[in-house]
């Protein structure tokens, strides 16, 4: 019975890591740069009203 649970716990492992390697990551990464941008343009509009106030 132990080398019936083994086995599945292989092919599952095998499964899950197929799964994985799979993934299309290209949204997530444009969200990120798309974040990293809005993020870069707050902080560099927010530094212009400092200088046009000193």
């Amino acid at each position: 019975m132990t080398e019936k649970n083994e086995d599945r716990a292989r092919e599952s492992l095998e499964i899950h890591e197929e799964d994985h390697s799979k993934l299309d990551l290209r949204g997530t990464f444009t969200m990120v740069l798309f974040l990293g941008a809005l993020m870069f343009v707050s902080w560099f509009g927010a530094f212009m009203l400092f200088l046009g106030r000193m």
